[in-house]
């Protein structure tokens, strides 16, 4: 399964089940169109190796990255992830469906 699908599926999952939660889960955008939209979104505060998805819930912030079963964090991702468990928040990556509704 390729990690987009994966987080469809993830996010139908979770906005399915949760109906009182929906908006709580969020996608952030990290590819742009072109190098142009790039510019751009650098610029207004686009941060390379950002996590695909945050969940706000109880005043915290859970940073999720969706994988395949086989894919590996860029060293973008991995700064990410430290800059965000040093800030005290939480960092999971996910690669099943299962490994998210555990999370």
């Amino acid at each position: 399964m390729k990690e987009d699908r994966l987080q469809a599926e993830c996010y139908q999952w979770f906005h399915n089940s949760y109906p009182e939660l929906r908006g709580l889960l969020c996608y952030n955008l990290n590819n742009s169109k072109n190098k142009i939209d790039g510019n751009k979104n650098k610029a207004m505060g686009l941060q390379a190796g950002r996590s695909d998805l945050v969940f706000y819930y109880n005043a915290k912030a859970h940073h999720i990255e969706m994988k395949t079963e086989d894919g590996k964090q860029s060293d973008a991702q991995k700064e990410w992830q430290q800059i965000i468990e040093k800030a005290g928040f939480n960092y999971y990556i996910a690669r099943t469906l299962l490994e998210f509704q555990r999370i």
